[in-house]
């Protein structure tokens, strides 16, 4: 008896604590909030860079790309989420510069327990960019995956040349 009740409440409580353990995440910061601000932690990683190779494959971008991502993320970050994009995307650290066709830009991750939002500028073409929202979803066994890419019509693109192609 004591076996079934022991195993009723672990069993009850394994999912709590998965729920439980997803993050808040606000980057860059809201006025007055309590989420966490830190573009290193693990899900932030993995988000981003879902996010930013859906965005390449939304846009049918093919050449290599600078990848910039929120402000504090360290070089470590940096590498590891490149690496899991692959050869397409180019850090700004890297002591030779690689020829890239524009510079993908991480701007704004927003996380609530099982979804995600990455705001995203891309290269759009003629020294234009354009932004998007990659919407993002965590499912039990699966983990995350980027479920759509909003392209926002209407909104201010940023001339290519206000951002730098070699280090910073």
């Amino acid at each position: 008896m004591t076996r079934i009740i022991t195993s009723t409440v672990v069993l009850t409580i394994i999912p709590l604590l998965t729920l439980g353990c997803q993050p808040y995440v606000n980057i860059p910061p809201q006025e007055k909030d309590t989420a966490s601000h830190n573009p290193n932690g693990r899900t932030v990683r993995t988000v981003l860079a879902l996010a930013v190779q859906a965005t390449l494959d939304d846009g049918g971008i093919t050449g290599p790309v600078q990848i910039m991502f929120p402000e504090d993320t360290d070089k470590l970050t940096y590498a590891q989420i490149i690496s899991a994009i692959g050869d397409q995307a180019v850090s700004p650290f890297e002591e030779d510069v690689t020829p890239v066709v524009g510079i993908v830009y991480a701007k704004g991750v927003r996380i609530r327990a099982a979804r995600a939002e990455v705001d995203v500028a891309r290269p759009a073409g003629q020294g234009m960019d354009q932004l998007v929202t990659v919407y993002l979803s965590w499912k039990p066994l699966s983990g995350w995956h980027a479920d759509r890419v909003h392209t926002w019509r209407g909104v201010s693109t940023v001339e290519s040349d206000t951002f730098t192609t070699t280090r910073p």
